[in-house]
């Protein structure tokens, strides 16, 4: 089957599986299911029926949000595997960021747990914990009693080395953000490697997207840690992502390098996101909130505008995955409002 044969037939799926989704309206449902056993209940009909399932035999939301994490890398397993050669292995290699979000996670219960001395168990339970892409020991990581631990526990992966550059009396001081925003780094560098496997089409379109996503995310870096947190310049520096439009721009260098009470959220902003709306008066952490909604629509509206346009190129497996995790989010966050008794419109209001 040629690539464009393939992406077709990739399109016309997912087409039809999001568009089932949108006919059962699950969203709709689950807002005005006025409990948390209504929400349930409205997932039975649907493709989510399993997580219906889940709640029936545990009775625990935090069981829904695995079955979730799991459908989200049976999709992306069963995509790679229409597809052959570069690509297959491109939209594999996708899987290592669920893979390091799992593992950002798994060390922040491991945290809390050897750190803070807080107990776990409830939550482990919940941990992922078969591979996803490389050989994680993620039983041993848990249950490891010093950061040795946990760094043998990842020791046939790519992230091993970045471990072994942190010790534990570094983490019991400095917490764990430099780890995870080194973590998040590997990722992109390892996804851009994939991509420089592809046809030229393909590869123009991924980087197209990837860089799309970067300049998102190093636009709130620079507002969040930049303006919110005013850290100096070179430590704001080392957090961006060292690729994309952003990052390379005079304004971003000239924004780093003023002195850090008197940089301007909203001349930044200005420059990439000229049609949005400005920061206001809010306090600090609601800007940064509004901002991070902000970023989050501007990425939604250039996932779906590749649904209106060229059906066959790899751009529509990563259109798909994004509306599918979105879809979840959504989910998520309509399930824990319910689980916490909050009305309708307060809600919606939270999912955006």
């Amino acid at each position: 089957m040629s690539s464009v044969d393939t992406y077709g037939f990739i399109n016309a799926k997912m087409r039809a599986r999001l568009g089932k989704a949108r006919e059962e309206a699950v969203t709709e449902a689950l807002l005005r299911a006025p409990t948390l056993v209504d929400a349930i209940a409205a997932l039975r009909p649907t493709r989510y029926a399993a997580l219906a399932r889940s709640y029936d035999q545990s009775g625990d939301i935090q069981a829904i949000e695995l079955v979730l994490l799991k459908m989200e890398i049976a999709l992306h397993r069963e995509i790679s595997g229409y597809l052959d050669g570069a690509e297959g292995r491109f939209i594999a290699e996708l899987l290592g960021k669920i893979e390091i979000d799992n593992l950002k996670n798994t060390i922040r219960l491991w945290y809390s747990s050897i750190i803070h001395r807080r107990p776990i168990r409830h939550r482990s339970e919940y941990l992922f914990k078969e591979e996803i892409l490389h050989p994680v020991d993620w039983t041993a990581l848990i249950n490891a009693l010093s950061w040795d631990g946990v760094v043998q526990a990842t020791e046939n992966t790519p992230c091993h080395s970045i471990l072994l550059e942190h010790a534990e009396e570094s983490l019991r001081e400095d917490g764990l953000f430099h780890l995870e925003s080194r973590l998040d780094r590997l990722w992109y560098e390892e996804i851009r490697r994939a991509t420089s496997l592809l046809k030229k089409p393909d590869r123009e379109k991924a980087l197209e997207l990837l860089d799309q996503e970067i300049d998102l995310k190093n636009l709130l870096i620079l507002v969040r840690y930049g303006w919110h947190h005013r850290l100096e310049a070179k430590e704001l520096f080392s957090l961006l992502l060292p690729w994309g439009e952003v990052f390379e721009s005079r304004e971003a260098g000239l924004y780093i390098e003023t002195p850090k009470e008197n940089r301007s959220a909203n001349e930044l902003l200005s420059r990439f996101l000229p049609d949005e709306q400005r920061i206001g008066d809010h306090s600090a952490i609601e800007e940064v909130l509004r901002i991070e909604e902000l970023l989050a629509r501007n990425r939604r509206r250039a996932y779906r505008r590749l649904l209106g346009g060229d059906p066959f190129n790899i751009g529509v497996a990563l259109a798909y995955f994004f509306l599918n995790k979105e879809e979840s989010r959504r989910i998520k966050a309509i399930l824990n409002g319910k689980y916490y008794g909050f009305d309708e419109g307060y809600i919606r209001g939270v999912i955006g």
